[in-house]
C-alpha cells in the first residue's frame, strides 16, 4: 500500500464524497440544459426545474384574429395546443443517476 491512496473510513467523509458526486452530476445536466436554451427556474441540492419556450400571447393572437376577420384563429388555436412552457424536472439519486421527466403542467 503506498503513503498517498489512503482511503477515508470515516462513514460521513464517503457519504460526503457521494454527496459531492451527485451535486457535480446535477451542475453538469442542468449546464447542458441551459446551454440548450433552457432556463432554471428552481434548483436545490439534487433536484431542479429547468423550462423552455415562452407562454403564448392570447391577446396578440385575439387581436390578429379579429384583425383577418378570424382567419389567424386556426393558427392561434395550434400555436396555443403546441407552444408555452415546457418544464423538465432534473434529479439525481442516491447512486447518481441522472434523471430527467417532463413535468405536465394544467392549462
Amino acid at each position: 500500500m503506498s503513503v498517498g491512496a489512503m482511503q477515508p473510513t470515516d462513514p460521513e467523509a464517503i457519504s460526503q464524497k457521494l454527496a459531492d458526486d451527485r451535486k457535480r452530476a446535477l451542475s453538469q445536466q442542468v449546464r447542458s440544459m441551459v446551454t440548450a436554451g433552457g432556463r432554471i427556474e428552481s434548483q436545490a441540492d439534487f433536484e431542479a426545474v429547468i423550462a423552455t419556450g415562452e407562454a403564448v400571447n392570447h391577446r396578440l393572437h385575439a387581436i390578429l384574429t379579429l384583425a383577418t376577420c378570424l382567419l389567424w384563429g386556426l393558427p392561434w388555436a395550434v400555436i396555443a395546443a403546441t407552444g408555452g412552457v415546457k418544464r423538465q424536472l432534473v434529479t439525481v439519486d442516491e447512486f447518481g443517476d441522472v434523471l430527467v421527466q417532463r413535468i405536465e403542467t394544467k392549462r
